[in-house]
């Protein structure tokens, strides 16, 4: 049987803040979002889908670390890749093997 994912309730009311105090935005598009339940207390969601409570934080401290770096919050990038292949990488045993 399939995990059934727990989903945002649409009337839901957002608790977390995303604002930092100088004025940057970590969530600009409104994916993550905290609220208040009842009975089982503060519950977070990544696009509407029910994520881990210490998961939440930990991608709203990795986006302050972005903006605080200049970047988006919302910036994935990895960095630049030079890729494969002959030339590409320069290989510490390929020359040692041309030196003797």
């Amino acid at each position: 049987m399939a995990k059934k994912i727990k989903k945002l309730k649409k009337d839901a009311k957002n608790i977390g803040g995303t604002l930092m105090p100088n004025g940057a935005e970590l969530d600009p598009n409104k994916e993550l979002c905290l609220i208040e339940d009842d009975k089982k207390g503060q519950e977070a969601y990544y696009k509407g889908q029910k994520m881990n409570y210490l998961d939440y934080y930990a991608e709203l401290a990795d986006r302050e670390i972005k903006v605080n770096n200049g970047k988006s919050a919302n910036s994935q990038s990895l960095g630049t890749f030079a890729g494969w292949g002959e030339g590409t990488l320069k290989k510490s045993y390929m020359r040692n093997k041309s030196n003797g």
